[in-house]
């Protein structure tokens, strides 16, 4: 039966009874007729439309006491549901020892292709022995059974009786099927695993702590029927994980040895009556994920854990939204019908040039261009481009932009090559790691606090300069008005020369100098008072001292109106505060002027009545005047020292906070570092995440090269570039080049100024770098293929988006150790998340990984001929075995139909025919 999406999650209805049962019958109706009447139309009423997964049971196995009759009934009248896709016979068979309660219940499954020969192969070779004679279980002889026990019963309940009595040997069980090779590749055998009627009743073995114990007689036959067996009849949650080999105190490998494999766990209703129809106690539905057929019950053999589930809702279930359902291309060159998509794993695989990538690369195309142009011009993939292509996604939405993570050929190892300082692996693990809503919010933070810091850092370079500017003027202007011992000797000599002058003149040496002392007093106070009456005119224009601080934060709207009236408040405070204490400072302000000004009248005075007796004399008055300028020049000379001095000390604690700026960008790239580090969740898993914080040596060297002239010899004695460190990168080297840019012993270079050299040489020179780690190795330090798979880990794991993901051949990134030990069992575990579809050459990716689709891609050739158009694709489980047929029987054109899926895994990829084989005994002995 052909399933274009592959295996896919089914209700399997495994141990069901039908009226006329051999026992307990207790279906309604007053005749057989009315029974079944009444069973057909209960089992259509509880499926429906078939739309309801929960209810649409898509396989039956009729059951019955050693017979197969109702389920040839069944067969004969179709009358089951079309959602119905296969009716299996399920023989029930009670066998020694005795457990419990009573002898141990096993089934047997037969594959419908062989029933006609059952009786034959089967029932006519197990034999049991009562009062020395021998009986098969034909129904012949189970009749002759029964009336060997009582004589009296006619021939229906000797039938009966003879089901009833007839309990065989289980060596005998075995020995049918150890003759008969086909019959047991044919036959999918379950037993019981309850304390009453199941292989456990003589010991719970599940409750032990190691498995299997104790030195029970029956222990060996417990060990050879679990070894017999396929699976078990048992929806106990410690029996399902005893036999997976998941219970935390007994290994796989126990299992194994104690069981011969891990073993299925499978449950059914085992309705006897109709209320019980579908419905085994507490809603344990059985769900198989398998193409409804024989074999594909048979996978359950071979994925035990993977492809049967005992549970009230459907397993794996994935957002429709996520999951692409189907492609169809409108080309000439391309089938008309659309391509499927199974929701877990499909695998895509066909010769050289069959059209395996074109297909994946136009479904990756249709859906994201933008990601396909990018990676493949990464990757130096080049596919064909078809201008016509739908994608409908499983929720009905058609040609939608959503997400996705393509993967194309080589992209994992041109990824793990490039050598550029922040990489796509950089961003690709950023991702990963925002995750995390306080490791992006501290990222974020970082950010501005960088942003804001070099705000008010290059306010701080602007300062510097403006400030160097000025000293360098100061400087020019003392420069102008000469040095302090000049001036000083001058005023010596003139004041000695004016000594002699005055005597012969007549003049007292006190007049002099309460003249001199007069005049310079006068100056001065001009001064204090031209300062003082700027700070009155400028204080009675101020209304406030407080403004509103502006915050950089946007608050919630109720915490920002509480912070609004809380700023008002204290705004009205202090401008009350301002309003009472403005008048005393202005009293107190005109008090000064006044007083300086009635001194100021009173130094005229004195001045005046000196005046034209000192002014009679001309070279005295000259003296006087010249001595008063050079006074003056000695006072101006001295602010400026005084004012170089500050100038000085601004200058230095600009380049001391300037310099800082080392610790300030690496403090907060640390913190953003040390809360990614501190996280365990990024170090729980296979994959290791980490932070750290390298300072940019190369970068670093490189702009100081460019900026500076790098050949003179300071510049050499300051920094060597190819020797340069880490360690040498620090607050003191910082100052130094910022001293030796200002005062002109580093040059910039042409088109550059001082300010942009020491912005940019102040500049963030620290990064963030992620690291991943697994199996104690560093991604630096992986081989090519170790780094591939972490790669691929990645992006699948790329933040927590369910999107499917589309990927190329990744087997040819990785080494093929690799692909057994971490690539499979990776895709496995996470094909449970997400949708994965993957264009593949290895057999072991596609059975390994347990593909739920196949499909196979084929190019129109002379020895591969398809059936209408140039490429074209055949979907299908890896359990068909089958070729497509026709309506009328006859087996479909085109090299694709002509055989299984199987079939062409095994022609098609190097190693398919091991590959099965490996898949099919890894769980056995």
């Amino acid at each position: 039966m052909e399933s274009t999406k592959g295996s896919e999650w089914r209700r399997w209805e495994l141990h069901i009874h039908t009226p006329d049962t051999q026992k307990n019958d207790n279906f309604t109706g007053s005749s057989s007729e009315e029974k079944w009447e009444k069973y057909y139309q209960d089992i259509s009423t509880y499926i429906g439309s078939g739309d309801d997964p929960l209810k649409a049971v898509a396989v039956i196995a009729i059951t019955d006491y050693l017979s197969i009759d109702n389920y040839k009934k069944v067969i004969a009248d179709n009358k089951l549901p079309t959602s119905v896709k296969l009716v299996l016979p399920n023989v029930e068979m009670r066998i020694q020892p005795i457990a419990n309660d009573s002898p141990i219940n096993i089934h047997f499954i037969f594959n419908p292709d062989i029933i006609s020969s059952i009786e034959s192969r089967f029932f006519s070779k197990i034999n049991f022995r009562y009062s020395s004679t021998t009986f098969s279980a034909s129904h012949s002889e189970l009749i002759r059974l029964g009336k060997t026990i009582d004589s009296t019963l006619e021939d229906s309940a000797a039938y009966k009786k003879g089901i009833e009595q007839f309990v065989p040997s289980f060596d005998k069980i075995q020995e049918v099927f150890l003759n008969d090779r086909e019959l047991r590749d044919n036959t999918i055998i379950f037993v019981s695993n309850s304390s009453t009627d199941g292989v456990s009743g003589a010991v719970n073995h599940s409750d032990y702590l190691d498995g299997f114990q104790g030195d029970s007689q029956l222990k060996a036959f417990r060990q050879s029927i679990y070894k017999f067996v396929d699976g078990i009849f048992s929806a106990t949650p410690s029996d399902i994980k005893y036999f997976l080999g998941k219970k935390s105190n007994c290994s796989v490998e126990a299992v194994v040895k104690e069981c011969g494999s891990l073993k299925p766990c499978v449950h059914g209703s085992d309705a006897h009556k109709n209320e019980e129809i579908f419905e085994p106690d507490q809603q344990k539905y059985c769900w198989i994920k398998a193409d409804p057929t024989f074999n594909g019950l048979k996978q359950i053999l071979y994925e035990p854990e993977e492809r049967v589930k005992i549970s009230q809702t459907l397993p794996d279930y994935k957002a429709e939204y996520y999951v692409i359902d189907k492609v169809e291309f409108i080309d000439e060159d391309f089938q008309d019908a659309p391509i499927n998509f199974n929701e877990n794993l499909t695998c895509i695989i066909g010769g050289k040039s069959t059209g395996k990538s074109i297909l994946l690369h136009n479904l990756a195309n249709a859906i994201d261009p933008l990601q396909v142009k990018e990676k493949e011009e990464k990757s130096s993939s080049i596919n064909k481009n078809i201008q016509n292509i739908s994608v409908t996604w499983k929720d009905g939405k058609k040609d939608e932009s959503r997400k996705i993570v393509y993967i194309p050929q080589t992209y994992l190892n041109r990824l793990s090559d490039a050598k550029e300082s922040t990489t796509e692996i950089d961003r690709i693990i950023q991702d990963i790691v925002w995750i995390d809503a306080e490791a992006k919010s501290t990222y974020t933070s970082m950010l501005q606090s960088i942003k804001d810091y070099k705000s008010t850092l290059n306010m701080s370079i602007l300062g510097l300069i403006e400030n160097h500017k000025e000293i360098n003027s100061v400087r020019g202007d003392k420069k102008e008005i000469g040095d302090q011992e000049g001036i000083e000797a001058q005023i010596e000599k003139l004041s000695s020369r004016k000594d002699i002058l005055s005597n012969e003149l007549d003049l007292s040496k006190y007049d002099l100098d309460l003249y001199e002392k007069t005049v310079s007093e006068i100056s001065t106070l001009k001064e204090q008072i031209l300062l003082l009456q700027k700070d009155l005119a400028f204080l009675e224009e101020i209304d406030s001292l407080v403004e509103k601080r502006k915050l950089n934060y946007s608050f919630s709207s109720d915490t920002q109106n509480l912070i609004d009236i809380t700023m008002n408040k204290a705004v009205e405070a202090a401008d009350a505060i301002w309003e009472s204490s403005k008048h005393t400072i202005l009293t107190n302000i005109s008090t000064g002027l006044n007083e300086k000004e009635n001194r100021q009248n009173e130094l005229f005075e004195i001045r005046d009545s000196l005046k034209s007796k000192i002014q009679d004399n001309k070279v005295i008055t000259e003296i006087s005047n010249n001595i008063q300028q050079e006074n003056d020049k000695l006072k101006n000379l001295k602010m400026l020292e005084e004012k170089e001095k500050s100038l000085v000390e601004k200058e230095n604690k600009y380049i001391n906070d300037i310099s800082l700026c080392i610790e300030k960008f690496k403090k907060f790239h640390t913190e953003y570092a040390e809360t990614v580090n501190s996280k365990p969740e990024f170090r729980s898993s296979d994959l290791e995440f980490s932070v750290c914080v390298p300072f940019k040596k190369e970068a670093f060297s490189d702009k100081i090269s460019r900026l500076l002239d790098n050949r003179s010899i300071i510049f050499k004695e300051t920094i060597s570039i190819d020797e340069f460190t880490e360690a040498q990168y620090s607050q003191d080297f910082l100052k130094d080049i910022i001293c030796k840019i200002l005062n002109d012993q580093l040059q910039p270079k042409k088109g550059n100024n001082k300010e942009s050299v020491i912005r940019d040489i102040c500049d963030d020179w620290f990064e963030i770098k992620y690291n991943v780690q697994m199996d104690n190795d560093t991604i630096d330090v992986m081989s090519p293929g170790k780094k591939a798979l972490v790669l691929l880990k990645l992006l699948i794991d790329l933040a927590d988006s369910k999107c499917p993901i589309l990927i190329d051949q990744p087997e040819d990134d990785l080494d093929n150790r690799s692909v057994f030990k971490d690539l499979i069992p990776f895709i496995k575990k996470k094909k449970k998340d997400r949708q994965i579809i993957i264009v593949t050459h290895n057999a072991n990716v596609v059975l390994g990984a347990d593909a739920e689709e196949v499909i196979v891609a084929n190019q129109q050739g002379s020895n591969v001929p398809n059936k209408k158009f140039r490429f074209e694709y055949r979907s299908g489980a890896i359990e068909n075995n089958m070729p497509v047929y026709t309506d009328d029987g006859t087996i479909e054109q085109g090299i694709l139909n002509s055989r299984g899926i199987q079939q062409h895994i095994c022609d098609i990829l190097e190693g398919g025919e091991s590959a099965f084989e490996l898949r099919k005994n890894k769980y056995h002995i």
